[in-house]
């Protein structure tokens, strides 16, 4: 596990094979029963159809060793440390890019973005308080200006003309600056939802006593996509943690509907105007988090943490993590909307490719199509076949004859 240092098991038997209900409150996903009957997880919980989508390598289209994807109708974004790649959803052809990264009038400060789901325009961070836009094919359309700064606590989602930015605070700030505000593109603050957070103390460079960065595969192996998209990890003087997360979406945009859910909470709330209903609630049971045990280690390490949430018309997909400020086990869960099934395993066994054979599905990001996408790098398919020799590379997996140690990562989409 890699950190960067900026300053000074429990076995579970897999007794049953049966997905858990909840029977007395249909709008909670119940961790604790699925908890308790770990359950082996297929691609075909996810969708009927997998693809593999090979990324076209160029010289403009290299994709380094951090980056991100999002799924629009036709296209694959891979968002890099400098830039936003187009590819195109069925060839992987290479586009073009989507903006730059820099401090020229149409650069952003840094390769984070929403989309608008009716306009398809693209919203990208610029410092301190701007979001600047572009359209799919790459045409900047402008900037927009927000209210407060862009704090590491930020994300958007949309309704109408009005933008929705969560400013979840950040470390020097009361926990009490998290908030949801609607405004409009001008900046002008049109609404908002406040005091919906814990009461913890203010942070001080004092009271710290070590910060670690988690980003990309190494945050992907300590926890999960949580660590994926990146978190600050702080060891307080008095040997307690914090855990910060980085660019994590806490708001987003579900078909009609406006979801929200702070990060490390276990509720998923709807948001109509400046009220919030609660829409789904995680089920810990006796594994239930403590508030008065927050960040601390000792006796804490089997208590779960819900982690990460992916939202299509289908399914919610989470993780959650058994002793997050100790030992980080990492779980993964599909929760069915219709039948109201869960089915849990731990992360590391991913979703076992039963539509082609192929290796484990771990999945990075969803579509409002119903899709869920991730990228395979060369390394480990090669790793892979190396294994399982037996492997056929025809159908399917006709791609395997065309990539080679050069080639850029492959995009896998599950189709609903």
């Amino acid at each position: 596990m890699k950190t960067t240092i900026l300053s000074a098991s429990l076995l579970l038997l897999l007794s049953s094979c049966t997905p858990t209900k909840t029977t007395n409150n249909l709008n909670a996903i119940d961790i604790a029963g699925s908890f308790e009957h770990l359950t082996e997880l297929k691609v075909s919980q996810l969708g009927k159809n997998i693809r593999y989508v090979p990324l076209e390598t160029t010289d403009s289209s290299l994709i380094g060793n951090s980056y991100n994807i999002k799924l629009l109708k036709d296209k694959i974004l891979v968002a890099t440390e400098g830039s936003c790649l187009a590819f195109d959803k069925q060839t992987g052809k290479y586009l073009g890019t989507i903006g730059h990264k820099g401090g020229d009038p149409e650069g952003y400060s840094e390769v984070v973005y929403y989309i608008h789901p009716q306009t398809g325009i693209l919203y990208f961070h610029r410092q301190p308080n701007k979001l600047v836009k572009y359209n799919q094919d790459g045409e900047f359309l402008g900037e927009t200006i927000q209210p407060k700064s862009l704090l590491q606590g930020f994300c958007a989602a949309f309704a109408d003309s009005l933008i929705i930015g969560h400013y979840g605070g950040g470390i020097g700030t009361s926990p009490f600056e998290s908030k949801l505000i609607y405004s409009n593109e001008e900046g002008k603050a049109t609404d908002s939802i406040s005091n919906f957070s814990r009461n913890i103390p203010t942070i001080t460079p004092n009271d710290i006593a070590s910060i670690s960065v988690f980003k990309g595969g190494s945050g992907k192996e300590a926890f999960g996509m949580l660590g994926y998209n990146g978190l600050i990890y702080i060891t307080y003087k008095d040997n307690k943690k914090g855990i910060f997360p980085l660019n994590h979406p806490t708001i987003w945009n579900s078909g009609d509907a406006l979801h929200f859910k702070e990060a490390l909470k276990d509720t998923i709330y709807t948001i109509n105007g400046n009220t919030m209903q609660p829409y789904l609630t995680f089920n810990t049971g006796k594994w239930t988090f403590p508030a008065d045990k927050i960040g601390e280690t000792e006796g804490t390490q089997e208590y779960i943490t819900i982690s990460y949430v992916m939202e299509t018309p289908q399914s919610i997909l989470f993780q959650c993590i058994q002793g997050i400020y100790s030992r980080s086990v990492t779980f993964t869960g599909i929760y069915n909307k219709a039948t109201g099934t869960t089915y849990m395993n731990k992360d590391e066994a991913g979703f076992t490719d039963d539509l082609s054979r192929f290796m484990p599905f771990f999945p990075e990001t969803s579509s409002q199509q119903g899709e869920y996408a991730s990228v395979l790098e060369i390394g480990d398919i090669q790793e892979w076949l190396d294994e399982h020799p037996e492997t056929v590379k025809e159908g399917k997996l006709n791609f395997l004859k065309k990539i080679n140690e050069d080639s850029n990562p492959v995009c896998v989409i599950v189709e609903p």
